[in-house]
């Protein structure tokens, strides 16, 4: 069976989520991402803050370009924020924190989860990686998208698990012969 392997940033060493994910037998390692905190299974970027360093990044025009990193270096991200980004020391208006986050999730396209401590993120951040080690995840198909009717079919049937060229040809026609 394969086993999750978590890369951290080195910058996330103080945290002690690294220890924690260590001490849970999960193969962690210490890097410098390019962007995010910490990557799964080389294909989850996640961006890790807490309540206080949200409210921060907001403050300090940060967090909108950590977004746009996160989505130029992978095709899976998430942003965990740990703790109620309401009830923090700074003095910011309730609107501006709902207007972040409705920012990052709908504008950008990044789910955000809360978590309530360092030991409930390392435990989503284990979840996460255990759920993409299972195949029946569908991958993210890139590339050429066809425009004609009959293209986009075969596009389609191509797209299910197990199923090549010559299978989805096969199934197309047997397809447009049920029409008739």
């Amino acid at each position: 069976m394969r086993e999750v392997k978590i890369a951290a940033d080195y910058r996330e060493f103080p945290s002690g989520i690294p220890d924690l994910l260590l001490n849970k037998k999960i193969e962690t390692t210490l890097e410098n991402l390019k962007a995010g905190d910490y990557l799964i299974n080389n294909q989850i970027l996640v961006e890790r803050k807490t309540k206080e360093d949200f409210i921060l990044s907001l403050i300090t025009n940060r967090l909108f370009p950590q977004c746009e990193k996160l989505k130029r270096n992978s095709n899976y991200h998430l942003l965990i924020i740990e703790g109620n980004p309401y009830k923090t020391n700074h003095k910011i208006n309730r609107e501006a924190i709902q207007g972040a986050l409705l920012s990052v999730s709908v504008a950008w396209q990044i789910p955000v989860l809360f978590s309530k401590d360092k030991n409930d993120t390392a435990n989503l951040l284990i979840k996460m990686g255990k759920q993409m080690l299972i195949d029946k995840i569908p991958k993210l198909r890139k590339g050429y998208k066809p425009k004609k009717p009959k293209n986009q079919q075969l596009y389609f049937l191509q797209g299910l698990p197990a199923v090549g060229p010559s299978l989805a040809y096969r199934l197309f026609c047997i397809l447009v012969r049920l029409r008739k």
